[in-house]
């Protein structure tokens, strides 16, 4: 009898706004129209915590971590203005403002701290990605495709995801909100 349970990737990120979303997939439209396909392609905007693979009863235990997390954080706006054509990196991705980035950095920061095992990749720093694996010659043809980009989102939700083998896609499957609530101190409540 074979107990071995199977184990999936699975990545937990910050997931913008459905608005913010669609405005990364029209900028993603405009740079394949430009070049053809490329890698994050399809994958929808986020930005990743971490990576992992898991089991159904590891995966729970991310889980609860992520809501015991979610359950006291705060919301807060970001703005990501800076575009990033990296030929070192083969990139071109969104960065936050100073503001946005202190603050990410922060949020990442606990989280990853709050998720910790042996069995996770943390991700870099905060960004959205636009393309990824490019040549230099794509990542040229990119540099006068975008004007001035601005996008702001409300930071409130945290998303797990697991990777498609079949379309090759990290695709969500469970998001948690900011909830915000006050922060219970266990050693007050022992002397009430």
């Amino acid at each position: 009898m074979n107990l071995k349970l199977n184990r999936d990737w699975y990545s937990v990120v910050i997931y913008p706004q459905a608005k913010v979303i669609d405005e990364i997939a029209v900028m993603k439209d405009k740079f394949a129209a430009k070049i053809g396909w490329f890698a994050s392609r399809n994958s929808k905007a986020h930005i990743t915590v971490v990576v992992f693979m898991a089991d159904q009863y590891e995966l729970n235990f991310y889980i609860e971590q992520i809501e015991e997390f979610c359950y006291t954080q705060k919301q807060q706006e970001v703005v990501f203005d800076q575009l990033s054509l990296s030929k070192f990196s083969r990139a071109i991705v969104l960065l936050p403002n100073d503001l946005s980035k202190a603050y990410l950095t922060d949020l990442l920061k606990r989280l990853r701290k709050q998720l910790r095992t042996s069995q996770t990749i943390n991700g870099s720093n905060a960004h959205i990605s636009i393309g990824r694996e490019l040549s230099s010659a794509q990542i040229e043809l990119a540099e006068n495709l975008y004007d001035q980009v601005s996008l702001k989102f409300n930071c409130d939700t945290v998303a797990i995801r697991k990777f498609n083998e079949t379309k090759r896609q990290f695709e969500v499957i469970k998001t948690f909100k900011f909830l915000e609530n006050p922060l219970i101190d266990t050693q007050y409540l022992l002397f009430n």
